[in-house]
This record gives C-alpha cells, structure tokens and sequence, in this order.
C-alpha cells in the first residue's frame, strides 16, 4: 500500500467524522431518526389527546404525519449531504433548515389535501391552523437539531486541531536526557567499536526523520521498524536490565496504523517501567487480530509497592494524544485501554480492520 493511499485513508475517515450533516444514508443513523420521531410523536399525542380513548388516534395520526416528514428530510439530506458540506458552516445550516421547513410545508398541505379527499367537513381556518402548527412545531425540533450538529461539529474540529498540534508536539518531543545519553553511548563506542556505533547513528537519524515526518499513518510494519530503532538505542545504555518479547503476527504487517503509535508508548514503558527497577525487567510488544481487529499491546513491569514513592510521574501526553487520534481517524470502532496492576502495565490500541473509505 502506497504512502498517499494510507494518507487518503486517514484523511477520508478524518472528513467523515468532522462534516456537520451526518450521513443519513446510514442504517444506523435512520434507527435513530425512526426512534426519535416515535417518541416525539407519543409526547404530542399525551399532550393533545384530551382523554385516554383518543390518545390512540392522535398517536396513530401523528406518528404517521412525523414519520412521513422524518424520512422524507432524512431521505433529502442523504442525497444533498456533499454538497450541502462543501458550503461553510452558516450557508449549510440556512439551506439544511429551508429544505427541512420546505419537506414540512409539503407534508402539511399534502395532509390537508388527503383530509379533503376523505375526511368531509374541514374549514379552510382549521386547515390553515394545522400548516401553521406544523411548520411552528417543525421549525423548533429543526432549529434545536441544527444547534446540535453545529456544536458537535464544532467539537469535533476542535479535537482535530488539538489533536494536530500535540501531535506535532510528540513529534518534536526527544527528551533531552535521552539525546545526550544516546550522544555519550555513541562516542564512548566509535573507538571500541564502531560498526555498533554506526548502526546506533543509524538507529537515531530513523527517530529524527520520523520526528520531522508529515505522514498521520504509517504500516504498521514501519512503525514496529522505527520502535525498533528506539530500542536498539536504549538497548546500548541500559545493556541487560532491557529485555524485549517480541510477538507479532506477520499478517498484519501490511496494515495502517496512526504514526507513532508505538514508540512513544515503547519510551513511556522504558521510562516509566525498566529505568526505575534496578534489575531492569521485559517489555512485551505485541500486533495481534483479535476478531476483526488488530490489537497492538505494549506491556512493562512496575516498580514493587515498598519502592512507589520514588516513581517517576508523567503527563501522559502520548497516550492522551494516540487516544484521541484513534477517536479520529475510527470513531467508535477504535479503543485504548490502560490494564494498570500491581506488578504490570499495559497499553493496548485496537484498530479496524475494515475502515472503509
């Protein structure tokens, strides 16, 4: 898979979570159309039904006119949502809520036309009081709904924003200490050994490139590639007090993950895990299909209870920052998880293996 189709990948599924009209095209969506307008419709008929004999009729009768015009705008804003999102925010919202109010007015009058047809009797003031009711009750229910989908909209990009910037911060973010470790382990071996300390040069211009990288995803064979660098580097300074298990299933090479969403959580195992124990201990790193997802796990042991007032605190920002990525690029369907015992630490991300685009 080429560079620009995991780039494509990423920013379809990144478009699609952050575009003000959802997709009304989905099955899911129109369930939550269908309930909604149900239980919108029993609270008319409570309200309007002036005694318990009638409240059937008035929620058959409601149920009916809401259902027409629920489906209706759903069916609308499904064939209208690209270009309706191509517009900014406020010329969206006018043509969204004019379309909407417009699939009401022709309900109405379509209602009134039946009514006619079957129903003799009605006067041309009580025909013109129910458009009115309509399109003042519709008008309500569409502003409150366009007010939803502006603020979720508007969240949603402000978490893409935030989420660019730290992430641009985590790229930019080698700790001084371990640029100065890395530095004094490599000119303490150009004399000793330099091939080790060609490879370790190696090892470290992969962290710098992948650093000033504009790429948001990556194979996930590059990514275990690059946390090996890391460990390569680390494995110089801290010799065997750092051990790795590596368990990875050579299927899933192949797959896109969101860059660097492996080495930072290796250098939090590292510092947080193996440099507090005095006899170091085994980091476990493993991309395995659990399902129809990949699940990539990274586990470190802790340091003992007696000894937890010398534990070194951490902002978190990497694992706040690969959190809110996979809510971006997957939505729902991609989950981090935090497995926190007495003896062990594990972080483990789990990614569709199904995203469409």
């Amino acid at each position: 898979m080429t560079e620009n189709t995991v780039n494509n990948i990423e920013r379809n599924n990144t478009e699609s979570n952050q575009q003000l009209v959802p997709n009304f095209c989905n099955v899911h969506n129109i369930f939550i159309v269908v309930l909604l307008t149900e239980l919108l419709a029993i609270i008319f008929a409570m309200a309007a039904a002036p005694d318990g004999d009638t409240f059937w009729d008035f929620l058959a009768m409601s149920s009916l006119l809401m259902l027409w015009i629920a489906l209706l705008n759903s069916a609308i804003l499904c064939k209208l949502r690209l270009w309706l999102n191509r517009q900014d925010d406020i010329r969206c919202l006018i043509f969204s809520f004019l379309l909407m109010m417009s699939v009401s007015l022709i309900v109405a009058v379509t209602a009134n036309i039946a009514t006619e047809v079957f129903i003799i009797g009605t006067s041309r003031e009580t025909e013109i009081l129910f458009i009115v009711r309509v399109l003042t009750i519709s008008a309500v229910i569409y502003f409150l709904l366009l007010r939803y989908l502006y603020v979720q909209h508007q969240w949603r990009l402000n978490l893409a924003a935030q989420s660019r910037a730290e992430v641009q911060a985590l790229r930019a973010r080698i700790r001084p200490h371990f640029l100065f470790n890395s530095m004094n382990t490599i000119a303490s071996l150009i004399a000793i050994s330099p091939e080790i300390a060609e490879k370790a040069i190696e090892d470290l211009s992969d962290l710098f490139r992948a650093s000033l990288s504009e790429k948001n995803m990556n194979l996930l064979d590059d990514e275990i590639e690059l946390t090996k660098s890391y460990l390569a580097i680390e494995a110089l300074r801290l010799g065997e007090r750092l051990q790795i298990d590596w368990q990875i299933d050579q299927d899933l090479l192949d797959i896109e993950v969101p860059a660097l969403s492996l080495q930072p959580l290796a250098e939090n195992a590292i510092y947080h895990g193996i440099e507090p124990i005095a006899k170091g201990g085994k980091i476990t790193i493993s991309a395995l299909q659990i399902d129809n997802k990949l699940k990539l796990s990274i586990s470190n042991p802790l340091m003992p209870e007696n000894q937890a007032s010398i534990k070194k605190k951490g902002n978190q920002m990497a694992q706040d920052n690969i959190r809110q990525r996979l809510k971006l690029v997957y939505g729902n369907q991609g989950e981090f998880t935090i497995n926190d015992t007495k003896d062990n630490y594990t972080v483990s991300l789990l990614i569709p293996l199904d995203v469409k685009t």
